[in-house]
């Protein structure tokens, strides 16, 4: 709620007058009196004065105005804009009056009213401050941060000493993107107050941003120095441990916040976020579980659980289908099922208008994985239209606008916001990537912006019954797949693809050569490695004499309580810790890829496989072992062994698997010829060759359009 303003003078002391037997007082000097008890928190003796002035003057404005913020303080939002809304139509300049209105219809939720009423005050008395500032709040919660920041800006002209004003502008820049500004802003802030908790806060998210771990830890030190029990600062300071691979105190850091609240949902999602990281896969499922059960329509919370059910191997089909359901099931909305889009152009070989939405239009996997198809669209007979959640473009983001036709950010609009955009641009083929993941919005498909809506690059059903198709291969969903979806499967001729590589590191000698002993590796997240996982990985070892396993992902394993825990889960099984090989954080990715260097044979995880790792060890020249399971995230790397030309890396039991990798793991000059042939042989694939690819999906979209026109109507109609 904004701040109040009476507009009055000096009050009359209240040691000297007893207002409720004395006659004698003009209305003005009972309102001062009154608005001096409403100042010293008596809202009863207040309210009492004021009604008196009514009963002699039922239209006094300064009354009414007066009644209307008693009610405010007392909770009473819609009797506060009752009241206030008569004092403004009798007092139409009455600047106080809009300014308090729109504290109370930004109390009553109504956000937009609240703007415009501001905008009246600031009609009035354009150098009102406190409207000046309140306007800009409501211009932030309707996401309007462009004029929210010029909003800030105009009040520091005048008054540059008001910290809170410095650190809404710095969430304001911050918000669109202009992190050096937020930094300078947040900055001011503190050297105006140092306790200002909000822009300390935010200092620090900027500094977790960007890396800067220890730096963002040690500000929400400060923070939490001054008010130890700021759930806010406790989270994050959690968070940024976490990040930066002290997950022993992560864990007891935001397990402090849940004792305070137990039903805060990031205290939730970021507790569940840091037992998924250390693999304990029960754990993170619970607290996940226990944020939806707070708030079932929280975004983060359903993506969180349906992204950590699927590294749950005790799960079956039909329950991790049933999970979707139960999940996403509240987001359905019936009332748009029936639209028909009787105006859209049915023919069958005009330009097909094709939207793709994504947070993932910048340096992430996913982008790797549709530029080939962006970059080969043919444009004489599709249209291109990205809509793009990216908070932070990079190069990429640019790399994909030059690609499309059309570019539009979704950025600081709702779903609903997003869709109607969408049905604006006459959009035919609606392309939702990667849905369960980071910032992705698949909601935006239940209000059926497009005809036909897709799903692709996400790991399993959407759970949404506004989905239609969901595009896969024969290896990842063979005719009789048991897996289970609310879309329709459309079936590529090959799913994954991914650029070639440049400038990567050169193909060296398998290690064995030199080392006399196989180096299995995995580079995989460690949630990935479940009980299962290591048990077969063990036997792996057991069959391999003299082996060992390298294990590296980020920084997850530079703690050594950490190393402890791995090394207790594999000696179980009979491995001692001297077969284990622990690699710590590398940052650049040449580094990185150079560390495949160090391992003969790869081994991928199950009931999640490794898709952007599989293809980074095959064109590093290293095979990797898969199994193949039953659902999607379980023969993702069968599918790109084998597309890329190694079907036999491809297994369809435990002991096969074993084998596999006892049998690459006997002959080290054939380890080795594979290894120094791999690379060419990969990027020579159909894994590698975007146009190609793109025609095939350019031909499932044609295939979707023909359906969709001949049947008049999408599925589940």
């Amino acid at each position: 709620m904004g701040n109040i303003n009476s507009g009055l003078g000096t009050a009359i002391p209240l040691s000297q007058i007893n207002p409720l037997k004395k006659t004698s007082f003009s209305a003005n000097e009972l309102i001062s009196i009154a608005n001096r008890f409403h100042r010293e928190g008596d809202l009863s003796q207040a309210e009492t004065i004021f009604r008196r002035i009514l009963e002699l003057i039922p239209e006094h404005p300064i009354a009414l105005h007066f009644l209307g913020v008693i009610a405010l303080d007392s909770d009473n939002a819609e009797a506060a804009i009752k009241l206030i809304s008569k004092s403004t139509k009798l007092a139409p300049e009455y600047y106080q009056a809009f300014n308090n209105l729109g504290n109370a219809l930004d109390a009553a939720g109504k956000i937009e009213e609240a703007e415009e009423t501001y905008e009246q005050a600031l009609d009035i008395k354009a150098d009102y401050l406190e409207a000046m500032f309140n306007l800009g709040i409501m211009k932030r919660k309707l996401r309007k941060y462009d004029e929210a920041e010029k909003l800030f800006e105009d009040y520091i002209k005048i008054d540059p000493t008001n910290a809170s004003t410095h650190f809404e502008l710095g969430f304001s820049c911050e918000r669109q993107g202009n992190r050096t500004k937020a930094q300078m802003c947040y900055g001011v802030a503190l050297n105006i107050d140092p306790k200002h908790s909000l822009a300390r806060i935010g200092l620090a998210g900027l500094y977790q941003t960007v890396g800067r771990l220890k730096e963002s830890i040690e500000q929400y030190d400060i923070t939490l120095s001054d008010d130890k029990d700021l759930t806010k600062a406790i989270n994050s300071k959690g968070i940024a441990l976490r990040k930066s691979g002290r997950f022993e105190e992560a864990i007891e850091c935001l397990m402090r916040s849940y004792e305070l609240d137990r039903r805060d949902t990031e205290t939730l999602n970021a507790i569940a976020s840091a037992y998924q990281s250390i693999g304990d896969i029960d754990k993170a499922t619970y607290y996940y579980t226990e944020a939806l059960r707070v708030n079932p329509l929280s975004e983060a919370s359903h993506k969180c659980v349906l992204f950590v059910i699927l590294n749950n191997y005790k799960l079956s089909t039909k329950e991790l289908f049933e999970i979707h359901r139960e999940v996403r099931g509240p987001f359905d909305k019936p009332e748009f099922d029936n639209k028909d889009f009787l105006s859209r152009d049915k023919s069958l070989t005009r330009k097909i208008k094709v939207g793709y939405i994504s947070s993932d239009f910048r340096t992430h996997v996913v982008a790797m994985n549709v530029l080939p198809l962006l970059a080969n669209h043919n444009h004489d007979q599709f249209e291109i239209f990205l809509y793009g959640q990216v908070e932070f473009p990079d190069e990429i983001t640019q790399l994909c606008k030059g690609y499309a036709d059309h570019w539009c950010s979704t950025m600081q609009k709702t779903d609903r916001e997003v869709a109607d955009i969408i049905e604006k641009d006459e959009i035919d083929i609606l392309v939702v990537l990667a849905g369960r993941f980071d910032e992705n919005r698949p909601i935006v498909t239940t209000y059926r912006p497009a005809p036909i809506q897709v799903s692709f690059h996400d790991c399993a059903t959407s759970g949404l019954k506004s989905m239609d198709y969901y595009f896969t291969d024969s290896v990842l969903h063979p005719s009789n797949t048991a897996e289970l979806f609310t879309e329709e499967l459309y079936r590529l001729p090959y799913y994954y693809q991914y650029p070639v590589q440049e400038g990567i590191p050169e193909i060296k000698d398998t290690p064995a050569l030199n080392n006399d002993y196989i180096t299995f590796g995995s580079f995989n997240k460690p949630e990935k490695i479940g009980d299962s996982v290591i048990e077969l990985w063990a036997n792996v070892l057991l069959a391999v004499p003299n082996s060992k396993l390298l294990l590296k992902y980020f920084n997850h394993y530079d703690e050594e309580s950490m190393k402890q825990r791995w090394i207790s889960r594999f000696e179980k099984y009979n491995i001692v810790a001297s077969r284990i090989i622990f690699m710590g954080n590398i940052d650049d990715r040449q580094s990185h890829l150079a560390l495949y260097d160090l391992i003969d044979i790869a081994l991928d995880p199950f009931p999640f496989n490794g898709a952007t790792t599989t293809f980074e060890s095959l064109s590093m020249g290293v095979p990797v072992v898969s199994l193949l399971g039953k659902h999607f995230v379980d023969r993702v790397a069968g599918s790109i062994v084998t597309h890329a030309g190694y079907p036999e890396l491809a297994v369809k039991t435990k002991s096969e698997y074993i084998e596999c990798a006892r049998k690459l793991a006997s002959n080290y000059k054939g380890l080795n010829n594979m290894r120094r042939t791999m690379r060419n042989k990969v990027f020579d694939s159909k894994l590698c060759d975007g146009i190609p690819y793109a025609e095939n999906i350019e031909k499932a979209y044609r295939d979707m359009w023909s359906t969709w026109v001949q049947t008049g109507g999408y599925k589940g109609k």
